[in-house]
């Protein structure tokens, strides 16, 4: 899909939500900090950032984005706000390796998780 599809939907329907938009480009990556970000390109660009959590995982989980099967040592856990609540968390196992998870996950899934997160 092209960002000149968002654009014209946008142009014409300016009130169109997100998660009716075409998807567009997805980044998953680590920031200096640490922490992990989800980022849609395009008009209009979306974004969510997750805070690590200290501590480690005892126990095999499956990571949110890339749904695999992986031991406790190459995940962890992040949180963030949903919808700008300071109360209201949530929280999500993902791969300490968002490089290598980011090849793996389809772009529908971290859209999925971007969307959950600043709609809700």
């Amino acid at each position: 899909m092209d960002h000149e599809e968002r654009e014209l939907i946008l142009e014409f329907f300016p009130g169109t939500p997100p998660e009716l938009l075409p998807l567009g480009e997805i980044l998953y990556y680590r920031d200096e900090e640490g922490r992990v970000v989800i980022r849609e390109k395009g008009p209009p660009e979306l974004s969510l950032t997750l805070e690590p959590l200290s501590g480690g995982l005892g126990h095999p989980q499956v990571c949110e984005a890339c749904r695999r099967h992986l031991s406790g040592s190459a995940l962890g856990f992040f949180r963030h706000l949903v919808g700008g609540s300071p109360t209201h968390l949530r929280y999500l196992v993902l791969c300490l390796d968002t490089e290598g998870c980011a090849g793996r996950a389809e772009p529908g899934r971290l859209r999925e998780i971007l969307l959950r997160g600043i709609l809700s």
